[in-house]
């Protein structure tokens, strides 16, 4: 597992090449002797989940094939938790909710569309909430989110799409706030990670039941004073 810092994307994309998370991974991993790409039939140690660019967190790379079998396996029937802390700007009324609305992706704006009802094309988006702090001096609150569905940008858009915009983001935000605050990147972050297997795992039996946080977020001390 690794902590991905914001503005590294995961794979090369048309903007940048080299400075992958997936190239330092293999990296790391070559310096510790783990892995060479000369060895023969040697397997190359690939991610399991993605997250956006200016999205910061926990991401998972298998090292070897068995494991990434297993784990593209769990994800798609959804055995792992993943949470997400984030700030929106302006404070939910609900202070939990399980949202669900319609989503369709955009690919040439690279943005989402967001609907209450059904449309054609769309997909069911499930996304469920509480509010862990809330500022209201400045009108923020800070969320944790639990993700039923994995859509392109769905926290993002989908928490836009209720009226409460995360700070930072500059497709679905408000970008006079964004820079009343000097926040250039999402407040995103995937913070914790649970292996909930509900079948047998594998060589990766002993993670069921174990969970992973990054100790510290980068918003929540400084818009919360909100220690993890």
């Amino acid at each position: 597992l690794v902590n991905k810092r914001p503005g590294l994307v995961v794979h090369a994309d048309e903007t940048e090449k080299v400075n992958t998370l997936i190239n330092h991974i293999q990296a790391y991993l070559y310096q510790k002797r783990e892995w060479n790409p000369r060895w023969e039939n040697a397997f190359t140690p690939a991610l399991c989940n993605r997250i956006d660019r200016n999205t910061g967190g926990i991401v998972i790379c298998a090292k070897n094939a068995e494991s990434l079998r297993v784990l593209n396996q769990k994800v798609k029937d959804r055995e792992l938790e993943k949470l997400y802390l984030c700030v929106t700007v302006g404070i939910p009324k609900e202070k939990s909710a399980r949202l669900t609305a319609y989503h369709q992706k955009d690919e040439a704006t690279k943005t989402v569309r967001v609907s209450d009802k059904k449309f054609e094309g769309s997909r069911t988006m499930i996304t469920s909430y509480r509010v862990l702090a809330e500022n209201k001096a400045d009108d923020l609150a800070l969320l944790e989110v639990d993700l039923v569905t994995g859509r392109t940008h769905q926290i993002r858009a989908h928490l836009a799409h209720i009226g409460y915009p995360l700070l930072g983001d500059g497709k679905y935000g408000i970008n006079k706030v964004n820079r009343a605050y000097n926040v250039k990147t999402q407040a995103l972050y995937s913070y914790k990670l649970t292996f909930k297997f509900t079948t047998d795992a594998g060589i990766l039996e002993y993670l069921n039941g174990k969970s992973f946080q990054v100790k510290n977020v980068w918003f929540c001390e400084k818009f919360f004073g909100y220690k993890l």
